[in-house]
């Protein structure tokens, strides 16, 4: 992480502001155009010594992404911050910016925060794509008087085509992990360490990975795919790796629900966001996309040829727990074995736990 946080902090000195956003689909695109560096705030575990912070603030049974983002922003490392962006989605999230800016404004730390509504309403009965297109606008307009930038429609659009580079690029690279080419711990590090960098860096990183990209003497295994709202701890990854198991796909949201799709390209911020948000890879935090999501899981699933599935659940998000039992039954009446594990704060103290259920699994599809 203290690569992270060096090439943010180079990025300062040539004169970028630096937007921390928050949860996992903001408008990239339109941060970027206008000069700002977005930063995911997201896996955010290993920047942090401890939750001293957070937990000032926070419940110790809200999720581990929450306590660890608050920590995050609050301690010395939300220095590296010039402003903060967020949307609604699950409900620890969207109650997350009023805490941060109380706290800021006591720390005498006030920095300005943007917000954007996301109506969780079911496309097929109501259009939400004006409402969207005005919260577009509005944010463009409240980041020109805050940082006296301007925004370019010339330049959107080549932002546009920039990131949808990126995404195609991890499309790329994550079909290579299924090939045997790339393993998926170095595939995952290397997605989330592009949360803290321009997209022009990600993707020469991106181009170098797969470049580097060759088939790996691997021991003889199986197929899986993995859910969840974060990729497995790297124990458990490399406890995957040596068992054999090979991840064909994934429906992690920091992963493939992340860079599955790219809108369009188009130089006006309010189709791109209409067209982003309502055709994105579905992910459980997002509710309007429930009863599609479910039918794309069960599609990614039966395209991959999975010969098994482990869900990665995140300890006390309501979002997936809610899917899980019933997704849980549609992969078994297929046949398909299911293995479930669950994270959170403490996760690095049941490192063998995990690799032993890990390892029982990977014995069971073989």
């Amino acid at each position: 992480m203290k690569q992270q946080l060096s090439a943010i902090s180079r990025q300062k000195k040539a004169g970028k502001i630096t937007i921390g956003c928050f949860p996992l689909y903001p408008p990239l695109e339109i941060f970027a155009a206008m000069g700002l560096l977005p930063i995911v705030l997201w896996n955010l575990k290993e920047s942090i010594e401890n939750l001293s912070e957070s937990d000032r603030h926070i419940q110790n049974y809200a999720c581990g992404i929450s306590r660890e983002l608050v920590q995050f922003v609050l301690s010395d490392t939300g220095n590296y911050l010039d402003c903060l962006f967020s949307y609604n989605a699950c409900d620890t999230l969207r109650n997350l910016p009023e805490i941060i800016a109380s706290s800021n404004r006591d720390a005498g730390y006030d920095i300005p925060m943007f917000r954007m509504h996301l109506p969780q309403v079911n496309r097929t009965q109501t259009n939400p794509g004006e409402y969207i297109k005005n919260e577009m606008l509005q944010l463009i307009l409240d980041i020109e008087n805050a940082f006296g930038v301007k925004f370019s429609t010339h330049k959107f659009q080549q932002t546009v085509e920039i990131y949808a580079k990126m995404r195609s690029l991890c499309m790329n690279a994550e079909n290579l992990v299924a090939k045997k080419m790339l393993s998926f711990s170095n595939f995952c590090r290397l997605v989330h360490s592009g949360y803290f960098l321009p997209v022009e860096e990600q993707i020469t990183n991106l181009k170098q990975l797969i470049a580097s990209a060759e088939r790996r003497s691997i021991k003889k295994g199986a197929d899986v795919l993995i859910s969840g709202i974060m990729p497995p701890p790297i124990h458990v990854m490399h406890a995957m790796e040596k068992a054999g198991l090979t991840v064909v796909a994934n429906d992690i949201a920091s992963l493939r629900r992340s860079y599955g799709y790219s809108p369009k390209i188009t130089d006006d911020p309010g189709e791109y966001a209409v067209d982003y948000y309502a055709n994105r890879f579905p992910c459980s935090t997002m509710l309007y996309q429930s009863d599609e999501r479910l039918k794309t899981f069960m599609d990614l699933v039966d395209a991959s040829g999975a010969q098994g599935v482990i869900f990665l659940g995140e300890k006390f998000c309501e979002y997936e727990y809610f899917e899980f039992p019933y997704l849980e039954k549609q992969i078994k009446d297929k046949g398909i074995p299911v293995l479930q594990l669950e994270f959170g704060v403490d996760d690095i103290q049941n490192t063998e736990a995990y690799s032993t259920r890990v390892e029982a699994f990977a014995e069971l599809l073989v």
